[in-house]
């Protein structure tokens, strides 16, 4: 297997459902999106992925609360099974009407917001603590490796047929249900579903909701973890954007020279992950911080070589760190969340980071207007050092104390 740096059978089962649910998402889309292009301007592509997307973003919240409430095993294999017939909707009508497909695309996404909350509360039910680290890094992992095989038998397939494109998305995406069906059989360390006391004496569920937001005022470290992400969600969602115009401007490059910009990226993200979940636990908080500093020095010297093989290995050091990040930020954002309240505190960081993304679009377009591409580039760049810097700068004692103990379970049991 590419990337599994731990033999838990528990998290293989999790990352093949993962990568094959990860695996349908990037052909699903690039079938649809081929499709639109087809008939319709890159205007139109642009609403029909805003129709498809930003409902998921307002749902996102909402799951998290729903993975702290109910069996997360039935809301993740639910989950698979919906987004299975949403694609299967899409599959029909995908030359009837773009519109209705626009509408099955905005339901597969918010069918996809409760996979992961539910995936994260599932992964800390069925492993020790002590393995949560090498878990998260092994799920960030499939980012990397859905970025090489995704799109590559996405774009094949959509080159042959987007229908046929799009069948096979539904038929990857029903197989994602098998390894969790699987898992469901094993037995838990930890319920995953609220006991009949806890149904008895839990709060509604909007209050429920407010309270996962309100208790990242009390842990500093799961709410630093999620600032950054805000800040660099602002800054790199328009990562693929500058990354396009970079290999077409600066490097005068074609279609072939972004594709093999991609495996870089892609690879160097799986190797990121390797190293995270072989970092000692009292590395995590400087690696992190590191990283951020290394991603933005990459970053910004890439934008100076006007040579494709410099661009590659440049961008490859970046998205290593890039990497890095990824297999640490999961763990680092939880640590010192109590388990009740962790689908909401993972859906409030991917909800902030995806939105604020969004937004990054809009206002790197503009940029693009007024100025140059590599001015851009090296700016974003720097902005990521800062960032590492002023986080590592403003780490709370305290909470770096509490993750060197192993998190707040750990904690409390000693």
């Amino acid at each position: 297997m590419i990337s599994l740096p731990t033999r838990n059978g528990n998290v293989v089962l999790l990352w093949a459902a993962s990568a094959l649910s990860s695996g349908s998402t990037w052909v699903m889309q690039i079938g649809l999106f081929i499709r639109v292009l087809q008939d319709f301007s890159p205007a139109v592509l642009a609403v029909v992925e805003l129709v498809g997307t930003l409902p998921a973003l307002l749902f996102t919240v909402l799951a998290g609360t729903l993975a702290d409430r109910m069996d997360v095993r039935r809301l993740a294999i639910g989950s698979m099974l919906a987004q299975t017939l949403c694609v299967l909707g899409m599959t029909l009508v995908l030359h009837t009407s773009i519109w209705f497909a626009a509408g099955f695309y905005a339901l597969q996404g918010i069918s996809n917001t409760v996979w992961a909350p539910s995936r994260q509360q599932w992964l800390y039910g069925v492993i020790a603590v002590e393995a949560r680290a090498s878990a998260n890094a092994a799920i960030g992992s499939i980012g990397g490796v859905m970025t090489i095989i995704g799109a590559s038998l996405g774009g094949v397939l959509a080159a042959w047929s987007p229908t046929g494109a799009m069948a096979t998305a539904c038929g990857i995406q029903l197989l994602a249900a098998v390894p969790l069906l699987r898992l469901a059989r094993k037995p838990l360390h930890r319920p995953t579903a609220p006991s009949t006391a806890d149904r008895a004496r839990r709060e509604p569920f909007f209050r429920e909701l407010a309270a996962g937001i309100r208790v990242l005022r009390d842990l500093p470290l799961a709410r630093s973890v999620v600032w950054i992400g805000i800040a660099w969600g602002f800054i790199g969602g328009a990562y693929n954007t500058l990354l396009a115009s970079y290999a077409t401007t600066t490097l005068h490059g074609n279609g072939t020279v972004l594709g093999v910009l991609y495996v870089a990226d892609g690879a160097a993200v799986i190797i990121g992950t390797l190293i995270a979940a072989r970092t000692a636990l009292r590395h995590h908080l400087s690696a992190y911080a590191t990283s951020y500093m290394i991603q933005g020095l990459a970053w910004s010297a890439m934008f100076f070589a006007g040579h494709p093989v410099v661009a590659v290995v440049l961008l490859a050091v970046m998205r290593l760190a890039s990497g890095i990040i990824i297999g640490l930020d999961t763990t680092l954002l939880l640590a010192t969340v109590p388990a009740s309240l962790r689908g909401r505190v993972s859906s409030i960081h991917m909800t902030t980071y995806n939105g604020v993304a969004r937004l990054s679009l809009a206002v790197f377009g503009g940029l693009l207007a007024v100025t140059d591409i590599r001015t851009i580039g090296v700016c974003t760049g720097i902005a990521s050092v800062l960032l590492g810097a002023v986080w590592w700068w403003r780490r709370d004692p305290e909470a770096e104390r509490l993750y060197a103990a192993g998190g707040v379970e750990n904690a409390v049991a000693g």
